[in-house]
């Protein structure tokens, strides 16, 4: 039986494979580029360029940690909770 989408009840529903919510963020908080940033201030600012890449690597881990720690689902709720996106009106859902 294929779902349909309860938002605007149409037949045109896909599952939903991409897991990967964290998406972009990740990239933007990378500890490479958090570090690059914290170097070119503290040369902006005349101060040692390696305790800005140190403060802004740990910048970076603690953001990383605690999105993960926020945004993963449990493993057995997203083991049997499959998730559907609708077509038509772009609504993710699951049954």
């Amino acid at each position: 039986m294929k779902p349909i989408c309860p938002n605007c009840h149409s037949a045109h529903v896909i599952e939903n494979m991409d897991n990967n919510i964290q998406g972009i963020a990740e990239d933007l908080f990378s500890p490479k580029l958090l570090a690059g940033i914290g170097a070119s201030v503290c040369k902006y600012y005349k101060i040692n360029p390696m305790i800005g890449m140190v403060a802004g690597g740990a910048i970076a881990t603690v953001i990383n940690l605690a999105q993960q720690k926020l945004i993963q689902p449990p493993l057995v709720k997203a083991a049997l909770m499959p998730r559907y996106l609708c077509s038509t009106c772009q609504h993710s859902f699951s049954i």
